[in-house]
């Protein structure tokens, strides 16, 4: 496959996509993290929208987002977990873009199939008029990822930034910028999407031992 080419078709997936869809779960994820086929169906049918970058006769990544009239500001409106955050069905009128899963095959993780897809997803809510771009990060520097063969992150655990994350989580109040991305994952988000952060979510994917359940909700303002 060739990871650097600029010239990688992105369109939009369906059902029928289902063996390609399943391949790049299997392909990215840890056994913990991958989406079943039912889940994917399930997202679908609520009118999800699921973009796919095409490498020949594979996906080099998806990404994979509800649109929803929720406001991601206010927080006590905003879904408790993974699960719900990811099962909005889509509604109208669309006030944000609810992203759950940017997947990118390792072999072309360093290229540049993610920012063209978060590009992508990007005009896609412009399109459509909407404010915000929501996403979920997963923040592995927490406990660090588990060294499997399977899980590709590779990202150490780092003290401080747990004990920002705790304390975040435990008193409400977002830290500065620099000890938020501390964090590789949460860094790349920043560098490439230009966004900021809302919040901490905790118990968001227990599944999720190297961020101990967190996730840190990132937001970039279409309207700036």
């Amino acid at each position: 496959m060739n990871v650097e080419s600029n010239a990688l078709p992105i369109r939009k997936l369906d059902a029928d996509d289902m063996p390609l869809l399943m391949e790049l779960e299997a392909a990215a994820w840890a056994g913990p993290l991958r989406a079943s086929e039912a889940t994917i169906r399930r997202r679908l049918a609520l009118g999800h929208t699921m973009l796919g970058a095409i490498d020949g006769d594979a996906l080099a990544g998806t990404l994979c987002f509800t649109e929803t009239s929720q406001d991601p500001l206010v927080r006590a409106d905003f879904p408790t977990n993974f699960d719900a955050f990811a099962s909005l069905p889509r509604s109208e009128p669309v006030h944000s873009l609810y992203a759950y899963n940017l997947c990118v095959r390792p072999s072309h993780r360093g290229g540049n199939t993610a920012i063209r897809l978060l590009k992508e997803m990007e005009h896609h809510g412009r399109r459509l008029g909407a404010r915000w771009l929501i996403g979920d990060g997963r923040c592995s520097a927490y406990a660090g990822s588990s060294g499997d063969e399977d899980d590709d992150d590779q990202v150490r655990s780092d003290p401080r930034f747990r004990a920002t994350i705790d304390r975040w989580n435990e008193t409400g109040i977002r830290p500065p910028l620099e000890k938020i991305i501390r964090d590789p994952l949460l860094r790349l988000h920043y560098r490439v999407y230009d966004c900021e952060f809302l919040y901490v979510m905790p118990d968001f994917f227990p599944q999720d031992a190297a961020s101990g359940g967190f996730r840190v909700i990132s937001a970039k303002d279409l309207k700036k």
